[in-house]
């Protein structure tokens, strides 16, 4: 029997929990789960290349398309929720009503259920239509369904996640994403190869499939494939499901964190409809925030294929003319829905380097609310002016190197973990692009994240409403152009941040009455980047000329990171505060404040 949790005198311990340690494991799990997202794509891009070169791009534009609607209908489900069980949790532990924490977790479990039923059932039902007259993509269909349960048991499991963290403890939260990820990776990519291979079996020694006859190897090919990606898909689902094993065992096994002392002793808890009311009013602002996100990019995401099927039926020749070198002739003349799905995947595989970055800075905004909400609260403008300043210079140090990286070594660092040429040569172009977009996607987390710590909750939903219908405008802009086509919906992205960005930014100004040390804060680690993306570029120039280029790839990554970090000790970037929060960071401030390299 595990020991028992006691939240309340976790609480009662300024050391035992603090929030910049939660933070940390939180922080620490996320890049877990996201280096494992990336290493399950290049598994799977490898797997889904057994049909051929051109198959990994298609592949993974048929499992991008199965998390369109996913995506809307899943922050539908735990958008707000979960935030709102924290915080009542929270409050509740502040002011010692043990009674009413209990109760929200008991009014939660059957409202998430049923949440979590209601959008079971609605993603089983859009995948058909959607896929056939929305997307014009039927074979996303198997891999749509296998996702469904996905919305149930994740639902479920945030529950105890919210449970949990509002009593400040986020270890069960981030195994649970760990458990999760790490079953999505294995199972996912054992069931993809399986289906493959087993498949193939079937389709040679008898000439059909689950039943299904073809009237060609590559109509064959391609129901297969769909299906590998459905049991990619399959092994999210069995991660959800013990995510969901593992949190609530926690909470059976190690108890809910309250003592029955405290318990009996508490006030009596609030009316059952009262608390069911406050846990709604919470939920909705902060999930309607989270939803004109993901629909933004349900909406650009359906724009930007529809256009690329028509630029693929109508204006073939010009996509045969940029990528002919990438693909037979028939996927032009003959498939033009194989190129529609092969671009999306290409587009998708550098949009995973992208959201990797994204991943690591979101976190800043979060960790750093309670700082700002504390100076803005008691007036303490120094204090306000210091948090804020922190933020975005951390910021700045994680994201601009990673950006401008991404940016010069866009084709070897995709040649590095894909092998299939396209993907390659075509998401190498994108990325290109998206390096600097970066920069902007990746900052505009923290800073809305400081507005809703001073008290500007409604700014961050407009703001990122005028995000989407920019990037939707500017994408279908660019994209409808043949010419540019894929290379469209990246630029549309980083016009529309660039100007949500510096939108975001004037209003925090304006409302905080700080204005950051950007000189500080962004012009230093801009140096520094600069001097670090140019030794990359000219270590890769120049190692490849000896070694293999993935050899040189990482030889010019690591010399990336040698040169930033000598750079920003040099610029004096850093302040004590910050060197004393790594390992040993007591040793490493009085070593680097003896030589002056800290300021």
């Amino acid at each position: 029997m595990s020991k028992k949790y006691n939240a309340v005198a976790t609480a009662e311990k300024d050391s035992a929990q603090t929030f910049l340690k939660g933070a940390a494991i939180l922080t620490v799990s996320m890049v877990i789960v996201k280096l494992f997202g990336m290493l399950d794509k290049i598994l799977l891009a490898n797997i889904y290349g057994m049909f051929g070169e051109n198959a990994s791009s298609i592949g993974l534009g048929i499992y991008s398309n199965a998390f369109e609607v996913f995506n809307v209908i899943f922050t539908v489900a735990t958008g707000g929720l979960p935030i709102a069980i924290s915080r009542l949790v929270s409050v509740n532990m502040a002011q010692k009503r043990y009674k009413d924490v209990r109760l929200v977790h008991k009014i939660s479990v059957p409202l998430f259920a049923t949440v979590g039923v209601v959008c079971l059932v609605a993603i089983i039902a859009a995948s058909v239509p959607y896929a056939t007259f929305v997307i014009k993509q039927p074979y996303s269909i198997p891999a749509m369904l296998c996702l469904a349960p996905t919305v149930l048991f994740g639902c479920v499991a945030s529950i105890y996640r919210g449970y949990f963290e509002g009593q400040r403890n986020m270890f069960p939260s981030a195994i649970s994403e760990v458990i999760e990820a790490g079953v999505k990776l294995l199972a996912g990519t054992l069931l993809a190869y399986f289906i493959i291979v087993w498949g193939m079996d079937s389709y040679n020694s008898t000439g059909t499939f689950l039943g299904f006859t073809f009237e060609s190897r590559v109509e064959a090919e391609k129901t297969i494939l769909s299906y590998s990606v459905a049991g990619a898909i399959i092994g999210i689902s069995l991660g959800s499901i013990m995510s969901f094993l593992y949190i609530f065992l926690r909470y059976k096994i190690g108890g809910d964190g309250i003592p029955e002392e405290y318990y009996r002793n508490s006030i009596d808890a609030r009316a059952k409809r009262e608390t069911f009311v406050i846990i709604c009013k919470t939920a909705v602002p902060i999930a309607a925030g989270a939803l004109v996100m993901s629909l933004g990019t349900l909406i650009d995401q359906i724009i930007l294929q529809n256009v690329l099927l028509n630029i693929a039926t109508d204006n073939s020749d010009v996509l045969y003319s940029q990528y002919h070198q990438y693909y037979s002739d028939d996927v032009f003349y003959q498939q033009p829905i194989t190129i529609h799905t092969s671009l999306l995947g290409c587009f998708s595989a550098a949009l995973t380097l992208m959201q990797l970055v994204n991943a690591v800075t979101q976190v800043f905004g979060s960790s750093a609310t309670p700082n700002v909400t504390s100076a803005w609260t008691k007036g303490n403008k120094d204090e306000l002016k210091k948090s804020i300043n922190t933020v975005i210079r951390m910021t700045m140090i994680f994201t601009l190197p990673m950006s401008l990286g991404l940016c010069v070594l866009a084709h070897p660092i995709m040649g590095l973990i894909y092998s299939d040429r396209a993907l390659v040569e075509i998401g190498g172009d994108v990325l290109t692009i998206m390096g600097i977009t970066t920069i902007f996607t990746a900052a505009i987390t923290p800073v809305c994240s400081m507005l809703n710590a001073i008290g500007k909750v409604k700014l961050p939903m407009r703001i990122y409403a005028m995000c989407m219908a920019i990037k939707i405008f500017a994408s279908w802009m660019f994209v409808s152009i043949p010419e540019i086509n894929i290379q469209g919906a990246t630029v549309g992205t980083m016009i529309s941040y660039a100007i949500s960005l510096a939108v975001a930014m004037y209003c925090l100004i304006k409302h905080s009455k700080v204005v950051p040390d950007f000189f500080g804060t962004t012009v230093k680690p801009l140096i520094g980047a600069i001097f670090s993306s140019a030794a990359a570029f000219f270590t890769n120039m120049l190692m490849s000329i000896f070694v293999p280029q993935r050899v040189s790839t990482i030889i010019s990554i690591l010399a990336a990171v040698i040169v930033y970090i000598i750079a920003l000790l040099l610029l004096r970037t850093f302040t004590p505060t910050e060197i004393k929060f790594l390992p040993k960071g007591e040793k490493i401030a009085k070593v680097l404040e003896k030589w002056r390299l800290i300021g």
